[in-house]
């Protein structure tokens, strides 16, 4: 995709480096801010986003300047929310270990599964645009944000059930009781494993 910006082949070479350094900042910040924070879901829907702005945009000129900016968004889009949303199932899936191990193989298999098609979307007769490969890329996005957004949901209300005194999956609060000096006693709930949304 690079070369349709036709430069000549070094200057190409040098020009498929600045968007993946964009991708591993881009990737390391968003990456300890949601550890930092606890929130998942803006964390991956906001690359995401940039993401398909970054595919129309190629689909849509045939402009250096802004064909490159689309470049060096793609990236940093893609991997930047997949990177959060790997760590995300992570979290969803607490116990057993083996289950979630077993997630995530599949999640990883699945997602490289990518490369047996994405070989034939990128055609020369598409060239330089590449429509139809950007429109299942940015419609891909969509569908990936539509899907962290139920996943938000589904966990929220995970979450109250949690707060609720409800059981889910085997996880529920603990309560303590406590025997106070006079000879009555209270509960306590003491707020143990909560889903990140």
């Amino acid at each position: 995709m690079v070369a349709t910006l036709k430069k000549s082949n070094v200057t190409t070479l040098f020009l498929t480096v600045p968007p993946y350094v964009l991708a591993v900042i881009t990737t390391f910040l968003n990456t300890l801010h949601a550890d930092r924070t606890g929130e998942r879901f803006f964390h991956v829907a906001v690359p995401l986003i940039f993401g398909v702005a970054a595919f129309i945009i190629a689909a849509s000129t045939t402009a250096f300047a802004p064909r490159y900016v689309a470049m060096m968004l793609m990236p940093a889009g893609v991997y930047t929310g997949y990177v959060v949303g790997l760590a995300w199932i992570s979290n969803t899936l607490p116990r057993p270990p083996a289950k979630r191990a077993a997630a995530l193989a599949l999640i990883n298999a699945v997602s490289n599964a990518t490369s047996i098609y994405s070989s034939f979307m990128y055609q020369d007769k598409d060239a330089p645009r590449f429509v139809p490969a950007m429109s299942v890329n940015a419609v891909t996005l969509l569908i990936s944000i539509m899907c962290a957004l139920v996943l938000r949901i589904w966990l929220t209300r995970l979450n109250k059930r949690l707060d609720a005194g409800g059981v889910v999956d085997g996880i529920s609060q603990d309560r303590v009781e406590n025997v106070n000096a006079g000879g009555g006693s209270s509960t306590q709930i003491k707020h143990g494993f909560r889903y990140l949304v």
